[in-house]
């Protein structure tokens, strides 16, 4: 990829709704750069703060060819953009992330083959056509294992976890949808993050570790600094720097981990995109995932990510919003980000807190001390939308 460097003024285009798109918007506006958004919902906050807006889906090709000629180069917000749709915008202009990395992360048996090509850990699974290749694999994978389509976009209601044989007959319907992956549960004890940014030049830079807590496979609290043992660090520094190696993207992507007990490390997936686990930094660190990510689309030196502080950001819900005006009034140490989203249930995560301190188990304290998320509640748990 040729080191085409954008100066203040050129034009870059962010294509998504997400709470990542707005924060893309907002950030390149700061850089000095005028940012054209591309989404389905004209009312949704990243449109709304682009200098210019383009309102379409993934099959309006007159509208999506306009919006790319019009931008000296385009990012996408998540690992949810249509792959169609960014290899039909790479004709028209430069799209940095490329499609290969997100090709690969929304098909699971390509992300698979590709851990495998690199030779780390994952989770024990089988390919899928029909039920009896349910009941021969599921005594090599055991007990519990889900059942997932391998599109990652079909997933929604069409994930099966089979705890016990019983539960196998379960699976009869979901599998008229097409092929699957039955997949081993990790039994984790820790589950950790790593940003990569990764320039035109092919240099990397690795964001400090963060610690996590997911609920349904979504980011709900992430901190800095994680409590990692060096020699695991050491790993999970090595297999992140090798994913690097080995793709053809130039940006912010994040690499997820889970560690067992006895020390072992499992790659979790990869999300070709800036992620909700890198919103610490805003808060924490000497340059944001945002900002380190248009610095590497922008041909720009890459900073170097440093902790300045102990952090924690933790998701808040619709339903959360009155206990959070509460924690405004009298919180000088927490600093909020609502993501402006309309029409949301309840349990839709509506905006994130990040918190300063002392030390993380102080402000995970502070945190479990106001009872807004009580642990190992369903009730009170971000949904996985």
């Amino acid at each position: 990829m040729a080191n085409t460097v954008l100066y203040p003024g050129d034009t870059i285009g962010v294509i998504g709704s997400s709470a990542n798109a707005a924060m893309l918007v907002t950030t390149a506006r700061k850089m000095g750069f005028r940012v054209g958004a591309y989404g389905v919902d004209e009312t949704s906050e990243a449109l709304q703060l682009a200098d210019f807006k383009a309102v379409g889906n993934g099959k309006d090709k007159a509208k999506l060819q306009h919006f790319a000629e019009s931008c000296a180069a385009i990012v996408y917000d998540s690992e949810h953009v249509s792959t169609s749709v960014v290899k039909f915008l790479s004709q028209y202009t430069r799209i940095p992330q490329g499609s290969d990395l997100l090709e690969m992360m929304q098909d699971r048996l390509l992300e698979r083959a590709f851990f495998e090509q690199l030779n780390v850990n994952i989770a024990p699974y089988a390919t899928i056509i029909d039920l009896d290749d349910v009941y021969q694999s599921v005594n090599s994978i055991g007990y519990p294992c889900v059942l997932k389509p391998i599109q990652k976009e079909w997933s929604t209601g069409r994930e099966l976890v089979i705890r016990t044989q019983t539960d196998i007959a379960k699976a009869a319907g979901l599998l008229d949808w097409g092929t699957y992956i039955l997949e081993s549960q990790i039994a984790y004890d820790r589950e950790y993050s790593l940003l990569v940014a990764r320039g035109t030049d092919g240099n990397q830079q690795l964001f400090p570790i963060t610690e996590a807590e997911s609920i349904n496979d979504e980011p709900f609290k992430t901190w800095v600094p994680a409590d990692v043992d060096p020699a695991v660090a050491s790993e999970l520094q090595r297999i992140a720097g090798e994913v690097g190696k080995h793709v053809n993207y130039v940006g912010v992507f994040e690499v997820g981990f889970y560690l067992t007990k006895n020390g072992s490390v499992y790659v979790k997936k990869i999300v070709p995109a800036p992620s909700a686990n890198g919103y610490v930094f805003a808060d924490a660190a000497t340059v944001d995932e945002f900002s380190e990510h248009l610095r590497a689309v922008a041909g720009l030196p890459l900073a170097t990510p440093q902790v300045l502080t102990p952090a924690v950001t933790v998701a808040f819900t619709k339903g959360q919003q009155a206990a959070m005006r509460t924690q405004w009034q009298i919180k000088p140490n927490w600093h909020f980000s609502f993501y402006h989203l309309r029409n949301q249930d309840d349990d839709a995560v509506m905006g994130h807190v990040s918190v300063q301190g002392g030390s993380v188990k102080v402000i995970l304290d502070q945190l479990d001390d106001t009872g807004i998320w009580s642990a190992g509640t369903d009730d009170d748990a971000p949904s996985a939308e």
